[in-house]
């Protein structure tokens, strides 16, 4: 980030004691639910820049809740946030704790649907959201002292004895009167034998800022059509890049996306000149947009999860990934069998910012493009 934006918004140091009084991160536990369940372990974070999310300490440090000023900035789903549950590790049982949110982990060594891989059956999206956290770092802003940053440290480990160890440490990082959250993952092999590894952040995008007329921002090769059918697996489909191209423009909700009916493109998205893809929401009517970035070297492909269920269910979401979504034995890129080995590590960056000005808006919409198949 430019230090010309972090000056820009930097505090008038005679007007406030209390950091809180301007922004910084505050960490406690949920006792109300509308349920009636307990909710964890919870860090608050506002950046000072009308950005402002809460983060699941007990679900591997995911991001639920987010708002820009009056807005809404994610999908949430009817559960609320729960804490994690061996049960939910099994079949699609994930979609009984899944507290929808803007950013949620898939991962560390299987993701997507359910099916047999390496001799194993895999569950719908991984363990990660189900493993709480430890912090081992909670710094918050000090500009008295020159400080502007913010940040959380921490720590996962998705273990069982005789393996697979996958640790996987996080942080999440801020800076006063910006309005964007960077995560940066490490995921490490701790265990003496190999083991897969996928990973992708399923980025969840809801009303007011998905609404009728939103669009889509991202450009590249569409690789897969995939439509779940009610029961059973995906159906994979070939497309002409003129109906693909119709997909990115956000509809009202849809009756045939009642229940599981749902959509979306696996893309192998344009990165810029510097080798990183920048995608997002753009929101013209409100005049706000979530710009998603991450290098193209590290996740190199992008799904893009459509579901415009009536009655509440109205969700997208943007999810790059490493490794594949759909098994090894559906997905013929070469790409779709990923280890690590005893020690070896896998880093990763996310980078999620709220546009809300003109300039801004038109600088995203410039990475905007066709989809061809």
């Amino acid at each position: 980030m430019a230090n010309t934006q972090i000056h820009r918004s930097s505090p008038d140091l005679d007007k406030f004691e209390n950091i809180h009084q301007i922004g910084g991160i505050r960490t406690g536990t949920l006792d109300s639910h509308p349920l009636g369940r307990p909710g964890g372990r919870v860090a608050l974070v506002d950046t000072g820049a009308g950005l402002r999310f809460t983060v699941a300490l007990d679900r591997g440090g995911d991001i639920v809740d987010a708002r820009f000023n009056q807005h809404a900035l994610a999908y949430l789903s009817p559960n609320g946030i729960v804490p994690p549950n061996h049960a939910h590790q099994t079949g699609v049982e994930w979609i009984y704790g899944w507290a929808g949110g803007l950013v949620t982990t898939c991962g560390p060594q299987y993701m997507g649907g359910p099916r047999q891989e390496d001799g194993i059956q895999t569950n719908l999206h991984g363990h990660y959201s189900n493993l709480p956290a430890a912090v081992e770092q909670c710094i918050n802003p000090d500009p008295h002292r020159g400080r502007l940053d913010m940040q959380l440290s921490l720590v996962t480990r998705d273990s069982r004895m005789f393996g697979p160890v996958m640790e996987v440490r996080r942080t999440i990082r801020c800076t006063l009167g910006v309005p964007e959250i960077v995560i940066e993952d490490e995921v490490t092999n701790r265990a003496n034998t190999r083991s897969a590894h996928h990973w992708l952040y399923h980025c969840n995008l809801g009303y007011p800022l998905l609404d009728n007329g939103a669009r889509f921002i991202y450009r590249g090769k569409a690789e897969y059509w995939v439509i779940p059918p009610p029961a059973g697996q995906d159906i994979i489909q070939p497309m002409d890049s003129a109906r693909m191209n119709k997909l990115k423009r956000v509809p009202e909700p849809l009756q045939g996306h009642a229940g599981f009916g749902e959509r979306g493109l696996i893309v192998e998205v344009t990165p810029d000149k510097r080798g990183i893809c920048r995608v997002g929401l753009l929101n013209e009517r409100l005049k706000l947009a979530v710009e998603i970035s991450y290098p193209a070297k590290a996740m190199p492909r992008m799904a893009n999860w459509q579901h415009y269920g009536p009655r509440g269910s109205y969700v997208t979401g943007l999810e790059p990934f490493f490794g594949s979504l759909l098994g090894k034995a559906r997905d013929k890129d070469p790409r779709a069998e990923q280890y690590l080995q005893p020690g070896e590590s896998r880093r990763y960056m996310l980078k999620l910012r709220v546009l809300s000005d003109r300039a801004a808006l038109r600088q995203l919409a410039a990475f905007d493009g066709p989809v061809i198949a």
